[in-house]
C-alpha cells in the first residue's frame, strides 16, 4: 500500500496545516524521486551537481514532508538534501510499518546508484532517531557514505535499561509465533508527551501518511539488528552524534558510554535544553549543528585527498 504523491499534494486539510505553519514554500522547492518496483520514495532540495550530497533518514514513524523546512534550509548552506520514505512509510510502497533493516539497507544503495548519475560531489548520511540506526546499518556496508550524523543512536549490543533489554529480548520469541502481529508505537512512547511543541502535533491522528502500528517483524528486526562498530571502525567514514541534554528517549549518558566503547570514533554534539524532537522544536540550532559538522567534514577529507595526491606526485 502506498499513497499517491498527487493525491497528498491535493489533500485540502493537509494544504490548510501546512500553509497555516509557513511551509509550502520549502515543499515547492522539492523534487519527487521515486525508483523500485514498490516504489521507493524520495524528496530532493539540489544546491549543485558538485555540492556534498546528504541523505537523510526520518524517525520512527515520520516521513520526508514533515522535515523540508529544516532539509531545504540546510540545501540553502551548500547541499543537496535527498530525504527517503523508507518503505511502508510516507509515500512509499509496502505493507505499512513493515521493514526490514536488510531491505532498507538495499533500498539506500538503489538510491545512492541513481544519485550517482546525477551528482559527484561526497555522500553523507543524516539520521534522525530510529533512522540514525538505519543510517548506521548502510554506513557499515557501503563505502560510498563518508560522513554519518546520527541524531540519537541506539545499540541492540547495548540496551540503555533493563526495560529495554527486556523489551528487546521479548521482540525474539514474539517474532518466532507472531511475526505480523502489529503493535501500536503509543505503548511504548508518550507520542502525546513529544509532540507538545510541534506545531504538527494536533495533526498527527488525522495524518494517513504517520505510522503508529508496527509488525513484530519490523521492531525485531530494528531493535536485534547487530553494528560492527564495537569491534571495528567505518572505512574512511567519519560520524557524529547529535543529541539535545534533555532528550526524553535516549538519555546523554548513554549517548557517552557508546561513544566510550565504540571502536568507531563519534563527535558528539550537544545541543543545550534540546528535546528529543530536534529537528522541529529546535530547528536552528541542529540546523547550525549540523552544516557546521558536514561543511568541516567534507573540508577535511578534502584537504587529505588533495594531500595523498600530492604526495604520491
Amino acid at each position: 500500500m502506498s499513497f499517491s504523491w498527487h493525491a497528498i499534494k491535493q489533500d485540502r486539510l493537509r494544504n490548510r496545516v501546512l500553509t497555516k505553519l509557513g511551509l509550502i514554500p520549502y515543499l515547492e522547492r522539492c523534487e519527487v524521486i521515486e525508483l523500485g518496483e514498490l516504489p521507493l520514495h524520495c524528496e530532493l532540495y539540489q544546491y549543485n551537481p558538485a555540492a556534498p550530497t546528504i541523505i537523510f533518514i526520518p524517525g520512527i514513524g515520520t516521513y520526508s514532508q514533515l522535515y523540508c523546512e529544516l532539509l531545504a534550509r540546510m540545501s540553502d548552506r551548500g547541499f543537496n538534501l535527498v530525504s527517503v520514505d523508507i518503505r511502508g512509510h510516507g509515500c512509499s510502497g509496502g505493507q505499512r510499518g513493515g521493514y526490514r533493516v536488510s531491505e532498507v539497507v538495499a533500498d539506500i544503495q538503489l538510491l545512492l546508484d541513481r544519485l550517482q548519475q546525477r551528482f559527484y560531489g561526497p555522500f553523507g548520511l543524516f539520521g534522525c532517531s530510529l533512522g540514525a540506526k538505519l543510517g548506521l546499518a548502510v554506513a557499515e556496508q557501503d563505502k560510498r557514505i563518508e560522513a554519518l550524523l546520527c541524531h540519537t543512536l541506539f545499540l541492540a549490543e547495548l540496551p540503555p535499561d533493563i526495560w529495554h533489554f527486556m523489551g528487546w529480548n521479548s521482540l525474539y520469541f514474539s517474532n518466532i509465533f507472531t511475526p505480523h502481529l502489529k503493535v501500536n508505537l503509543r505503548l511504548f512512547v508518550d507520542i502525546d508527551n513529544l509532540l507538545k511543541n510541534n506545531p504538527m502535533g494536533k495533526y498527527a491522528d488525522r495524518d494517513p501518511l504517520l505510522v503508529w502500528d508496527y509488525p513484530i517483524y519490523t521492531l525485531h528486526s530494528t531493535y536485534s539488528y547487530p553494528s560492527r562498530i564495537l569491534k571495528q571502525r567505518l572505512c574512511d567514514c567519519s560520524s557524529a552524534i547529535i543529541i539535545g541534554d534533555k532528550d526524553q528517549i535516549l538519555s546523554l549518558n548513554y549517548t557517552r558510554s557508546i561513544i566510550k566503547i565504540s571502536a568507531q570514533p563519534f563527535d558528539l554534539i550537544v545541543i543545550n535544553n534540546g528535546s528529543h524532537m530536534l529537528p522541529f522544536d529546535h530547528i536552528d540550532d541542529t540546523l547550525q549543528a549540523s552544516c557546521d559538522w558536514f561543511h568541516n567534514v567534507f573540508e577535511n577529507q578534502s584537504l587529505s585527498d588533495e594531500a595523498s595526491v600530492s604526495a604520491s606526485c
